[in-house]
């Protein structure tokens, strides 16, 4: 099975693992055969609950900084 994963060794971007479709399957590189990681690993990676997660901490951290550049300005502006 091929899998469209981006290869952190090569930054290859297709995979392939056995089609024999067990959570515990290896995903390898196709250019290097880099060991990637397991089809189970990759269904919790690509489901929506893991994107809404990430989504989430992504807009958190966006608050956060906002609101440690307004009040960095507030003390720069008074000093």
């Amino acid at each position: 099975m091929n899998h469209e994963i981006s290869c952190p060794r090569c930054g290859h971007h297709e995979a392939a693992s056995d089609d024999t479709a067990q959570d515990w399957d290896e995903i390898n590189c196709l250019a290097c055969g880099e060991f990637i990681g397991t089809r189970d690993h990759q269904s919790g990676f690509a489901s929506p609950n893991h994107r809404m997660y990430t989504l989430s901490k992504s807009l958190e951290l966006l608050i956060t900084m906002a609101r440690d550049d307004a009040r960095s300005g507030v003390t720069a502006k008074a000093a």
